[in-house]
């Protein structure tokens, strides 16, 4: 028989007086045996301890303590502490010289196994952090208990592409999971949307709009919020057209994100449900070229804008109009519509976003004999996805921190240099990373 008491042998008095509390307060009683604590109990106890106790070091190892009793027990439970299960990917002498998806998906084990971490908090901090307030806690109930079928059906009345959010969501879920708290890892929440999207029987759920409105809606731009904005209209009995400026539907998703982040026939296979359901795309239909804002208001109900960020930032600095200084977003265009097939030579690229990730590692992919990143501020400010700077490290990409251009150097209208300064972290800014400020005189060339 286990019980708490144990826990005073791994523990400071106050420590063990702090966890008898609070598991008196989620309702288990501490002269019961460890072996009948069950999930309810446990998630308030991991609640209430993240509430009650500011260190993240001590509720750490007040965790660790309590998984070692559970797993004495051999209480089942003790397995929601387990590590994240990591998903297998190419190796990275093979995914540098191709441009096939590096992420090979779970298997449905895997998937069930990563499932069966979840606490179900009953205030669930991924769920509020979600843009679309997807149901997190509820699909991986779902998938915990290798109901795939219901947890796609479940997802469909969130959003529709869950093929595409299973490989590139910017995941404020997962930065918000509780186990972040204590700790541990947090749920794979986005490797799960895939889990739902490879194995669901998508057959077996028809979507059935409600009754027509009526009423006509036009939807400019086919990225993301287009889709979902269309996916949702055309559900509740709207008609709806997507008007988009480029020949493919699926904004940035289909013109600028790599094969080997994001395959094109993932796009094509999700935004086929919506052409399912009677949504209508008009391509190469330019807003302010071909057709006005004012035309679409006079012809539809309602005009729904979903642009997007398409329009590269210009750094500002002398030599930006130099031949061999281009934007990021129009390189990465240029080599999904195949009119770059093969660079040369070394190539810097300025920035620690996704964006930046995709350049460089797509640039070694085409030839390039050596790739550098420089960004102005440290790794821990880097706004790209962590897997994005780890894959490019295992790539050969080299990052260089806290060093920015500030003139590009060119000989007969080419550039050949850049003269750079160091940088140093002053006082955080609104988005709370510290702001990056020259270091004087430490200027070099690269």
């Amino acid at each position: 028989m286990v019980q708490i008491s144990k826990l005073g042998n791994l523990l400071t008095l106050e420590e063990y007086n702090l966890v008898s509390s609070i598991l008196e307060e989620a309702g288990f009683k501490l002269d019961q045996d460890l072996d009948v604590m069950d999930d309810r109990i446990l998630e308030a106890f991991v609640r209430l301890l993240v509430e009650r106790e500011q260190s993240k070091d001590k509720r750490k190892k007040i965790i660790y303590a309590l998984r070692l009793l559970l797993e004495e027990s051999g209480n089942p439970i003790a397995s929601k502490f387990n590590p994240r299960t990591p998903m297998s990917t190419l190796p990275p002498q093979v995914r540098k010289n191709s441009f096939q998806e590096i992420r090979k998906g779970y298997t449905l084990d895997e998937g069930i196994r990563e499932a069966q971490r979840c606490l179900t908090c009953k205030n669930p901090r991924c769920v509020e952090a979600c843009p679309i307030h997807f149901g997190i806690p509820a699909a991986f109930r779902l998938i915990a208990q290798g109901k795939i079928d219901a947890a796609y059906k479940l997802s469909l009345s969130y959003y529709p592409c869950l093929g595409i959010t299973g490989r590139i969501c910017v995941r404020f879920c997962e930065d918000a999971c509780i186990m972040n708290e204590i700790g541990m890892e947090p749920l794979a929440i986005r490797y799960s949307h895939r889990v739902i999207a490879d194995y669901a029987d998508k057959s077996s759920v028809q979507l059935t709009p409600k009754p027509s409105t009526g009423k006509r809606v036009a939807i400019v731009g086919s990225g993301p919020a287009g889709l979902n904005a269309a996916y949702h209209l055309a559900l509740n009995g709207y008609s709806v057209i997507v008007y988009d400026a480029a020949d493919k539907i699926g904004g940035m998703l289909r013109l600028s994100i790599p094969e080997f982040r994001l395959p094109s026939h993932i796009v094509e296979d999700e935004v086929s449900i919506l052409k399912k359901l009677g949504v209508r795309f008009e391509l190469r239909k330019k807003v302010g070229r071909d057709i006005t804002i004012s035309d679409l208001a006079r012809e539809y109900d309602a005009v729904f804008i979903g642009i997007g960020a398409n329009k590269p930032k210009r750094m500002g600095i002398p030599g930006e109009d130099l031949q061999g200084v281009i934007q990021a977003l129009p390189f990465l265009y240029k080599v999904k519509n195949g009119e770059i097939k093969k660079i040369s030579g070394k190539v810097w690229v300025i920035g620690g976003g996704d964006v930046a990730m995709d350049a460089a590692r797509t640039s070694l992919r085409l030839g390039a004999s050596q790739v550098k990143i420089m960004y102005r501020r440290s790794k821990a400010e880097m706004p790209a996805d962590h897997e994005q700077v780890t894959d490019a490290e295992e790539e050969g990409v080299e990052i260089v921190l806290l060093a920015t251009p500030i003139e590009f150097i060119g000989e007969d209208g080419v550039v050949k240099k850049m003269k750079c300064i160091r940088m140093k972290l002053g006082e955080p800014g609104p988005d709370g990373r510290r702001r990056p400020e020259p270091i004087p005189g430490s200027e070099f060339i690269e």
